[in-house]
């Protein structure tokens, strides 16, 4: 396990192209003919695909996963706006990423939301970006309809990995425990000798055993033509989320629903208590799933949100 928690935190716990510039007017008639484009903010092409009918629903997180992810059920009942993140935007490489800060993330999605002219979103945030979701809708309010977070820790911090590994050991099936054994024997050495950018990507596949609640299912083609800034997710890690506690500040008002598999790496139990410290906070435990209940216990998924959603 030493190797899974050298390399997790390259990986993000877990996208389109039009040509709108940050701030640029679009034309009353044409809003709601628009299903694709881009926003350039300090030189990072944001591209965001518009899917789906009812509330607008802004998704930060990996664009071609989350497409494939989200039933067309959910589409049924929500505007999926898949929007891209600095961290797999493609950017000036000239640009210090030193200047990245959690702000900046939730200006980007403000500056999507702003371009399209939507005045009110709901935020979807997938593993760590559940954080970005949460904070978006503390710092921009009124412009903030619901938070969904799907596999996202209540806290993130140097010794989250060792906690959260050692719990997942102490739960995980010998069979989980022997194929994510197998993956690294397999994929290893060829991992070492990848560019960061695409190792990163690797690193999370090779990793899948701690994603899934069935270790045999084969998720590689959910990250088809996907690309990673890895540099942008250590410092995403590193330095934007480090330490990061939701707990510390006030808790939002915005209605929050959080769903959590039992056999994540990102532990349910982590979250005991702490909801009960929030208003306008649901939570439901999927008991055949992982990182993804949106995938693996995708009819179930969609009814709990679905039923969560009519009733705020």
């Amino acid at each position: 396990m030493k190797r899974l928690l050298l390399v997790f935190p390259l990986v993000i716990l877990l996208c389109f192209t039009f040509g709108c510039q940050q701030g640029e007017e679009v034309a009353e008639e044409t809003k709601e003919e628009i299903t694709s484009g881009t926003v350039n903010v300090d030189g990072f092409d944001l591209t965001y695909s518009i899917e789906g009918i009812g509330i607008p629903c802004m998704v930060i997180d990996d664009p071609p996963v989350m497409k494939r992810v989200l039933s067309s059920e959910l589409r049924k009942h929500f505007k999926f706006i898949f929007m891209d993140s600095r961290y797999s935007a493609q950017y000036d490489k000239t640009f210090d990423i030193n200047k990245i800060t959690l702000d900046t993330f939730l200006d980007d999605i403000d500056a999507v939301r702003e371009t399209l002219g939507i005045e009110k979103i709901c935020v979807f945030g997938h593993s760590i970006n559940g954080f970005l979701a949460y904070e978006y809708a503390r710092k921009y309010p009124e412009h903030s309809t619901h938070v969904i977070m799907n596999g996202t820790p209540p806290y993130w911090d140097d010794q989250f990995w060792s906690k959260a590994t050692e719990k997942w050991e102490s739960i995980a099936s010998d069979e989980s425990k022997e194929v994510l054994k197998q993956n690294w024997e397999k994929m290893g050495d060829k991992i070492a000798k990848m560019p960061p950018d695409q190792a990163s990507l690797q690193t999370y596949i090779a990793n899948r055993p701690v994603y899934l609640y069935n270790p045999n299912y084969d998720f590689t083609w959910l990250f088809e033509g996907l690309h990673w800034n890895a540099e942008i997710i250590n410092h995403l890690f590193e330095v934007v989320v480090m330490n990061y506690d939701i707990t510390q500040k006030k808790p939002i008002q915005t209605p929050v629903f959080l769903s959590l598999g039992r056999y994540d790496i990102v532990p349910f139990s982590f979250w005991e208590g702490i909801e009960e410290k929030f208003s306008n906070f649901s939570k439901h435990i999927f008991e055949k799933s992982a990182h993804y209940a949106f995938l693996e216990e995708q009819e179930l998924f969609d009814k709990k949100l679905i039923e969560w959603i009519k009733s705020h």
